[in-house]
């Protein structure tokens, strides 16, 4: 009993309250241990939503069997990044190459220069690579760490997918009452049409700026036009902020070729792609039920960026579409029915 200043009054903390409070702590801590396991789950579902719709319209349309729809979906999906890595990789990697010997870099452009991909020179390489165990076995470890975690989002997506038109039938270890079934399977539904068409939303705006900055730069005559829009495209997964960023080292190249009139004309036609973009790409492509406010885009990526990095960065807005759904479907559906 503690006793509250001179009041009669007393303040009794119950048992059931102090277990409640260090099982919640001890689940953030656990959950906090975990959490390399749960982005893995959460980039699985991601593509798990961004698939369905084509799994869906395979069976409805073309009479597809499930199983046969979801392999289909994802072999498309594989085939399109292979096609994108034959047909991007090679002229950026030679572009690349051009691009780093324009930079008063000596040491780096004699390396590029003697280096050459024959057995020989690769025999050396490796007998110079071989005194440094360090070196090989990070670089080992990093390559299987990549393929295992692609693999591991993958599998995962794909028995998302299996069960997808279960998933809300989860919650039933927690409860049986038919009205939560019912949000739960609301809630999946609403996180499908936001992050599937987030994700849509995002590879289409991508390509479309990638090509236009490729295009625009062409059309100027600036050089290593493909890796600029290749960086370009890339940084649009980080709203409002990547455009700004991409334009940085293009009007720096820009400069270099053509001097300062040049770099103002590049500054310019970056301007106008934000414009058309901001005014007319995003408002179009992405969905009205999807759509971030610039403001809290910027504030949640450095959210993101400030707690978990990079990675944090950019799951920062696919968090924020999560909560968002979590507040608008439980919390006002159920909380306060």
């Amino acid at each position: 009993m503690l006793k509250l200043f001179k009041n009669e009054q007393s303040v009794s903390i119950s048992p059931s309250i102090v277990i409640f409070t260090t099982a919640f702590l001890l689940l953030l801590y656990f959950l906090y241990q975990i959490s390399s396991i749960l982005v893995l789950f959460f980039l699985g579902f991601i593509v798990m939503v961004a698939l369905h719709p084509m799994v869906r319209k395979l069976e409805v349309k073309f009479r597809f069997p499930r199983i046969l729809a979801i392999v289909t979906a994802y072999i498309l999906m594989l085939a399109a990044i292979s096609a994108m890595f034959g047909l991007v990789v090679p002229p950026l990697a030679k572009e690349l190459y051009q691009f780093v010997r324009v930079f008063d870099l000596p040491w780096l452009q004699e390396g590029i220069t003697n280096f050459s991909f024959n057995l020989t020179e690769l025999s050396g390489l490796m007998q110079q690579l071989g005194s440094s165990v360090n070196t090989i076995y990070s670089v080992i470890v990093s390559t299987f760490s990549s393929i295992f975690t692609f693999t591991t989002v993958l599998m995962i997506s794909i028995f998302l997918m299996i069960d997808r038109r279960r998933l809300h039938l989860r919650i039933s270890w927690f409860t049986k009452n038919k009205q939560h079934l019912k949000i739960a399977e609301k809630f999946i539904d609403s996180l499908e049409y936001q992050l599937g068409g987030w994700v849509r939303g995002q590879l289409i705006l991508m390509l479309t700026i990638g090509i236009i900055t490729y295009i625009g730069l062409s059309l100027l005559s600036i050089p290593y036009a493909a890796p600029l829009a290749l960086l370009a495209a890339s940084l649009e997964i980080v709203p409002n902020l990547g455009p700004t960023i991409a334009a940085i080292p293009s009007i720096i190249v820009a400069m270099i070729a053509g001097g300062p009139v040049m770099g103002l004309m590049i500054l310019i036609f970056y301007i106008l792609v934000q414009q058309l973009e901001n005014n007319l790409l995003v408002p179009k492509i992405m969905s009205d039920n999807v759509d971030v406010s610039p403001l809290i885009s910027i504030m949640s990526i450095l959210i993101g960026f400030e707690i978990a990095g990079v990675i944090g960065a950019l799951l920062a807005i696919p968090i924020y579409i999560v909560i968002r759904s979590i507040y608008s479907t439980w919390f006002k559906d159920l909380i306060l029915s």
